[in-house]
């Protein structure tokens, strides 16, 4: 009896034998590298080819990159119908977009000086046709949500007309196992005002009214079906020190009486955690900033006048401010329901400074409960400085060369109990900007997983820049590096956000990253050492400038090699499933290849 669902995909096998391209008279059709640029030379398994065939878990999302190329100026058109299992019982559902171009700096910010590239990272969901140009290609990007179909085979095609017809193929093989079997921490911090600023059609006197939680949900709902479990909160006003192009106010309003007692209004708080909560995301609640960067707070008088004040960690002023808010904090955030998800969080803090924070918790009743989180840029030789810290997020940019000094580093902190996730953000590399090649993404979540990662965190997902949707640029750092989701047209009604390619690639990465979990658990020891070797074959890659200021791979042929790794780690966990099922089943990998066989 076939059991279909211990079938793996070899996907570097199946690559020689696809059928290449489909070419009619002037127009070539085809699969191709999901990234944001065009290369002459890739490593992508499907490139130029019509069929792809592909393996999942349940509740995972594929993606396919389809061009389109005519010698002549033309309309197309590209559609696809739901794949179907061999008995036509079931079926995956496919969605289509067109992806939109947008230019992108080569370098930091917004010098018309600088060189610029055409990227096509915008995902305009549904869109279905596009007006082809003689000898530039169209691109459109498929999505295949496996939802909780079963096990099994499943095939459909999308379907190309322009003049002619054309079809790519595509096969699905759903394993029995699911992305809900393991988790990661997967925090994008997120500006929920960013949008109340950008629209035409919200007042922007009315933080959290209609209008504005109607975009807000639907930019948080994207957030949470990329698998995004934590929410950022202000609580102080430009906790970054306005970074972004938007303001940032606090979600908190301070307020002082005339007797000159601080007061506290949580109802903006409340109205965005309450959205994330009903969209499933119900991680930590991360709260931004006890330790703002300029130490700045914004308090309202009795007559609701703001002023400025600016308190240094550890005086009289900054005690006594930061009590009475903790104070109100701890029994609002308790009779919610919500203290044991409160994280007062600091981005790239001196630990002086920190250690007046702890100081602060201990002096209020409760607040022992709320959790202390981190961003940091360098390890210390003596690694229990950030001992207090319940979780700590660290820069790929900072991490040790000396792969020990970072296994020290994690085993201390996952003896404590501790969260401890890898982030990126500007002048990183392996990086999720506009121009970086979409493998790093996926790169970086397998090298989190490969070294004992809890998670990952990238800022940011919405600090949109004032020019999109025509450039990604930003007028202090990468393009792209702010955002991973563009904003509909200031003007419109509907404000439904785009996704981005590079949105996708970190989730493909994060369900690579689950996938190692779930099967290290799986696996019989013996097994999962061979696929905990196989990762820690994994090599780091560093980056240079590329003259411009922007980090980027330092040849041709080290992207091409972190390609092939991805390929490598993703074929090798495809076989790990394999193996996990041979040791349930009693049906070796090799029956499971014959398998293969009969299947294709």
């Amino acid at each position: 009896m076939k059991r279909l669902w211990i079938v793996p995909v070899l996907v570097l096998f199946l690559a020689c034998v696809l059928p290449v391209s489909a070419e009619g008279e002037g127009m070539k059709v085809n699969f191709t590298y999901s990234g944001a640029r065009t290369y002459a030379e890739s490593a992508y398994p499907f490139e130029g080819k019509t069929e792809a065939v592909l393996t999942a878990w349940k509740g995972e999302r594929l993606f396919l990159k389809v061009a389109v190329e005519a010698d002549s100026d033309q309309a197309v058109q590209i559609s696809g119908e739901p794949l179907k299992s061999a008995e036509g019982t079931d079926e995956i559902p496919v969605s289509i977009g067109r992806l939109e171009g947008v230019t992108a700096s080569l370098g930091l910010g917004e010098n018309n000086g600088l060189p610029h590239e055409t990227v096509y990272d915008r995902i305009l969901s549904g869109v279905q046709e596009a007006e082809l140009h003689a000898g530039t290609p169209s691109y459109f990007w498929i999505t295949i949500n496996t939802g909780n179909a079963p096990a099994g085979k499943y095939e459909g095609l999308i379907s190309v007309h322009a003049g002619l017809d054309y079809d790519l193929s595509i096969t699905v093989i759903v394993t029995p196992y699911s992305l809900a079997e393991a988790g990661m921490a997967f925090d994008l911090w997120q500006y929920p005002y960013s949008s109340l600023f950008r629209y035409d059609l919200i007042d922007d006197s009315e933080p959290f009214g209609a209008a504005h939680l109607a975009a807000l949900k639907q930019e948080t709902a994207l957030y949470a079906r990329t698998g995004g479990n934590r929410i950022t909160c202000t609580i102080s006003d430009e906790p970054w020190a306005h970074q972004t192009n938007y303001d940032s106010p606090s979600l908190v309003k301070w307020n002082r009486d005339g007797s000159g007692n601080l007061w506290f209004d949580f109802t903006a708080f409340d109205a965005w955690v309450e959205l994330c909560d009903s969209l499933g995301i119900n991680g930590p609640i991360e709260c931004f900033s006890i330790l703002p960067y300029d130490n700045a707070l914004i308090i309202y008088d009795d007559m609701d006048v703001p002023g400025r004040v600016s308190y240094a960690p550890g005086t009289y002023e900054w005690n006594n401010a930061w009590q009475s808010f903790l104070f109100a904090f701890t029994d609002h955030m308790e009779e919610k329901g919500w203290l044991e998800r409160a994280c007062l969080f600091v981005d790239e803090r001196g630990i002086s400074e920190i250690g007046f924070v702890k100081d602060l918790l201990s002096q209020v009743p409760g607040a022992e409960a709320i959790r202390l989180g981190a961003a940091i840029n360098a390890i210390p030789n003596n690694i229990e400085y950030y001992d207090i810290f319940d979780t700590i997020s660290i820069s790929i940019g900072s991490l040790p060369k000396e792969e020990g000094d970072l296994d020290v580093f994690l085993d201390h902190r996952r003896e404590l109990g501790k969260e401890t996730t890898l982030y990126n953000c500007s002048t990183t590399f392996p990086s999720a900007f506009a121009l970086s090649d979409p493998a790093e993404s996926v790169w970086t979540m397998l090298y989190a997983a490969s070294r004992g990662f809890d998670g990952f965190l990238r800022w940011a997902y919405n600090a949109w820049p004032n020019g999109l949707n025509e450039t990604a640029d930003n007028p202090h750092f990468e393009s792209g590096d702010t955002f991973l989701i563009y904003p509909d047209e200031r003007k419109s009604e509907a404000m439904k956000p785009s996704w981005s390619v590079r949105l996708c690639m970190m989730e493909q990465g994060r369900n690579d990253f689950i996938k190692y979990q779930a099967l290290r658990k799986r696996l019989s020891p013996e097994t999962a050492a061979i696929l905990e070797t196989g990762f820690e074959r994994l090599p780091r890659f560093y980056g240079r400038d590329n003259g411009y200021g922007m980090l980027t791979h330092r040849s041709e042929e080290e992207r091409i090699q972190m390609m092939n790794e991805v390929i490598r780690l993703e074929a090798l966990i495809e076989k790990a499933a394999a193996e996990a099922a041979a040791e349930q089943t009693g049906i070796s990998f090799f029956q499971q290849k014959e398998a293969m066989g009969e299947l294709s």
